[in-house]
């Protein structure tokens, strides 16, 4: 069975974002709470924009997002609660209005 090289390069490139994704979060497991290591989520959430596959967007943002909830919890203490808290909301909203625009963009061109 032959698969075609968009295919492949959509694998490919699936595969680049998971990694980068799960080096991002190792790295926000490592660091104390208020160090803004989760702005790299926004590394490979562009990088979706050169997928063919359309829901690759949303759900990469959907998995950073959970990642960043997940990382409040086992990501070594820093700041105050209500400090951490606030920062990784503003997180997750920033990386939706990326999402939101590179969504937009995508539908544009």
């Amino acid at each position: 069975m032959v698969i075609d090289q968009q295919t492949q390069a959509d694998h490919a490139l699936t595969v680049v974002i998971v990694v980068l994704i799960g080096i991002v979060f190792v790295l926000d497991l490592l660091t104390p709470l208020g160090i803004v290591i989760w702005v790299l989520y926004v590394i490979p959430l562009g990088l979706t924009t050169w997928s063919s596959v359309r829901r690759l967007l949303p759900i990469s943002a959907g998995g950073c997002s959970m990642l960043m909830i997940l990382g409040y919890f086992f990501s070594p203490l820093g700041v105050s609660f209500e400090y951490a808290v606030i920062n990784r909301l503003l997180g997750i909203v920033m990386l939706w209005v990326v999402a939101f625009f590179l969504w937009s963009k995508r539908d544009q061109g």
